[in-house]
């Protein structure tokens, strides 16, 4: 019997992408509305940056990505896992720039 390599649905490396991408914005939003609800969105980060924060908050915003890895490699969905360690990557470059730029 002849073996073809299927995928599950949504195995694709771009989902995890694109999932690893939304969520921590999401987070990020959460946290503020959690935390500092009572500022606008504007005054919190303000506020974080003369803190020197900032950074801490996008680093903590990015945890639950680590969630959702395990969750698509313990589904079975290594691909879409892939996307995620890749869009995390991303995401932990742009906090390193942005804590030598602020």
């Amino acid at each position: 019997m002849n073996q073809q390599n299927t995928r599950k649905k949504g195995d694709e490396p771009l989902t995890g992408w694109i999932t690893g991408l939304i969520l921590p914005p999401l987070t990020f939003f959460l946290i503020w509305y959690l935390w500092a609800h009572q500022h606008t969105f504007v005054e919190f980060i303000t506020t974080a940056i003369k803190a020197n924060v900032l950074t801490k908050f996008l680093s903590l915003a990015v945890l639950p990505n680590l969630l959702l890895f395990f969750i698509f490699i313990w589904s079975k969905r290594d691909f879409a896992a892939k996307g995620v360690l890749y869009a995390t990557f991303v995401t932990a470059l742009v906090i390193v720039a942005l804590k030598f730029i602020l």
